[in-house]
């Protein structure tokens, strides 16, 4: 089964860490004439000279990753001929709205928060850091992430007149190419079972900052999606204990399931 659509499908997959989105990334590169765009707003919130949320004790990198530039990048007219597939942190746009780049179709990946915080606190064990609960949260917004994609979700269905569409990404790595040929139906892109895997080397290039690449050796940010070949479906076991999680993972998770679960019900 093949979607078409006489239009150029520009889609905006908005999500939170740790969510399996690289890999939906990935999956993304088989469309024909994509142009992969990977976290351009999260880098100007991280790295960009009106960040919010710049690793404490660095300074900006990415001068060049102002706000406004990231809209007109995305908003481009040469683009207008590609097939165009962002995938951000919807938490870089809290209240920045207007520095969405119009013309897209948004949608939303969820996870588990117990799953989510997890694997995000793994991730910066790993590091070595003497303190994981800090740098744990330095990386999240106030609303841990969880409040900020739930909010996003209000504004597009109410101000944009969107309703989006939200896939669970335990649904995704149990069965992709259901959940894949449901979501590029939806959304205007051509479906192949090309989507459901891949080699460990990108099929296109993607357009990153380069404080990404830069920071990938420390802390393994997609490496295991880029070199997985597919979507695991160990990824779908259930989410731990909450009593087994680490105090500061509990709090996270306790938290951030309201907004999980309001999200969930909206899962195609």
């Amino acid at each position: 089964m093949t979607s078409r659509s006489s239009k150029p499908a520009h889609v905006f997959l908005w999500t939170i860490p740790r969510s399996v989105s690289t890999a939906f990334a990935r999956g993304m590169e088989s469309v024909p004439n994509v142009a992969i765009f990977y976290e351009p707003y999260a880098s100007a919130e991280h790295f960009g000279p009106e960040g919010r949320l710049v690793p404490q004790g660095t300074q900006p990198t990415e001068m060049e990753y102002t706000f406004d530039k990231v809209k007109l990048m995305l908003e481009d007219d040469a683009l207008t001929k590609k097939v165009v597939f962002v995938k951000d942190l919807a938490y870089a746009v809290d209240r920045r709205y207007e520095k969405i780049a119009k013309g897209f179709k948004h949608t939303f990946l969820i996870r588990h928060p117990a799953k989510s915080f997890s694997s995000y606190i793994k991730l910066m064990e790993s590091t070595g850091t003497d303190d994981v609960d800090s740098c744990f949260t330095s990386w999240l917004p106030e609303g841990l992430a969880y409040k900020e994609l739930s909010d996003l979700y209000d504004h597009i269905e109410k101000i944009e007149g969107q309703k989006p569409i939200v896939v669970n990404a335990d649904d995704l790595v149990e069965n992709p190419k259901e959940v894949l040929m449901k979501y590029c139906e939806a959304v205007g892109l051509p479906y192949s079972d090309k989507l459901l895997s891949w080699d460990c080397k990108p099929k296109v290039e993607w357009n990153m900052a380069q404080a990404i690449w830069d920071l990938e050796p420390i802390y393994n940010w997609f490496s295991n999606s880029l070199t997985a070949g597919g979507f695991k479906k160990s990824l779908s076991k259930p989410p731990p204990a909450l009593k087994d999680l680490p105090k500061t993972v509990q709090e996270c998770v306790e938290k951030s399931m309201p907004y999980y679960d309001k999200l969930n019900s909206f899962c195609i």
